[in-house]
């Protein structure tokens, strides 16, 4: 027991270290005036996604952005966020994290890993939520996924695929993405081919959803990013677009969501 114990110290005292980082990367971001659009992030503050490249990274590539985020994590007692019922909440940012429940897309529960059912009803109230007030939204990694079983989509699992599962589940693995040509994200990013993204997941979308369309994939087929119908903008991409702080590539999406909301704004006025 002791090796494997002196493993998992390493692993969470190295996931400590790159949270004190993280946080002073999102703290050196400087803070968005008073009139920057607000957009709520739903987030899930357990010790992995607190130690680990969660809500610190969202924070900084949203300022950078010109944007103001707002944290919301899924309630426990089921209470509704105050966070919801503020008119100044213009957008949605679904997170990273655990996997969506299988039975929530007819899928086998035995291949999940770290299901939390409260944060599923919470973060697909918000999607409604969400459409109702006609926010953008933007779904990284498990927000992707989750995006797609909204819409009565599927998720695949790749754990029994050893070569695919260490691809797309190995901490900080780097892979390529090809866009459609004709997708919203391709005249986002100015280009059908990403050169490198930051991956980390086990479930991924399988079948589409009700007006959603696959518009991204990895050189091993899965797919990487979805767009759904609509003026409204609606992205989710499977990849971590926040990670690493240093990729300036990405803040082309981030730039594009908030372009999204400022444009929505003004249409308000």
């Amino acid at each position: 027991m002791r090796g494997p114990i002196r493993r998992m110290s390493v692993r969470l005292f190295a996931a400590a270290i790159a949270a004190l980082l993280l946080l002073g990367l999102a703290c050196r971001e400087p803070a968005p005036g008073p009139d920057a659009p607000r957009v709520l992030v739903a987030i899930d503050r357990s010790l992995w996604n607190s130690l680990g490249l969660n809500h610190f990274t969202y924070v900084r590539a949203l300022r950078r952005a010109g944007l103001s985020p707002v944290l919301a994590e899924f309630p426990t007692a089921g209470q509704w966020p105050p966070e919801l019922l503020d008119d100044s909440v213009q957008g949605l940012v679904l997170t990273g994290g655990g996997d969506v429940g299988a039975e929530r897309y007819g899928g086998d529960p035995a291949v999940t890993l770290d299901v939390k059912p409260a944060r599923d009803e919470f973060e697909l109230a918000l999607l409604r939520e969400a459409r109702d007030r006609g926010w953008p939204i933007l779904g990284l990694c498990r927000g992707a996924q989750l995006m797609n079983v909204w819409l009565g989509g599927t998720l695949g699992d790749f754990r029994h695929d050893s070569d695919r599962f260490a691809r797309h589940r190995n901490a900080f693995a780097d892979h390529p993405v090809r866009l459609e040509p004709d997708s919203r994200l391709a005249r986002i990013y100015g280009t059908t081919d990403i050169d490198q993204v930051t991956t980390w997941h086990g479930q991924h979308v399988d079948r589409p959803g009700a007006g959603v369309e696959i518009v991204g994939y990895s050189r091993d087929g899965t797919p990487e990013a979805i767009e759904l119908d609509g003026p409204v903008f609606a992205i989710g991409v499977q990849w971590h677009a926040e990670m690493p702080p240093w990729d300036r590539q990405q803040d082309a999406l981030f730039d594009a969501y908030a372009e999204a909301i400022r444009a929505r704004q003004a249409s308000a006025k």
